[in-house]
């Protein structure tokens, strides 16, 4: 197995794991909270809000700005 499919695989583990827990969040009576109500979460503080910021200034950088 090469490095390129070894990280195409963990890439495509992870990409299954998230959808498979959005696709949880939005069952009925379901305990496992939707990926907003985290984030309302995480930016309830100023840390929290400069870190969500930072992060996606850093995705926008490494995705979009090539």
């Amino acid at each position: 197995m090469t490095a390129q499919i070894a990280s195409d695989a963990t890439w495509a583990a992870l990409a299954a794991l998230t959808l498979a827990l959005v696709v949880a969040a939005h069952l009925p009576r379901s305990r496992v909270e939707r990926l907003s109500g985290l984030l309302h979460r995480i930016e309830a503080g100023r840390v929290g809000y400069v870190a969500v910021l930072v992060g996606w200034m850093w995705l926008g950088w490494h995705f979009f700005a090539r």
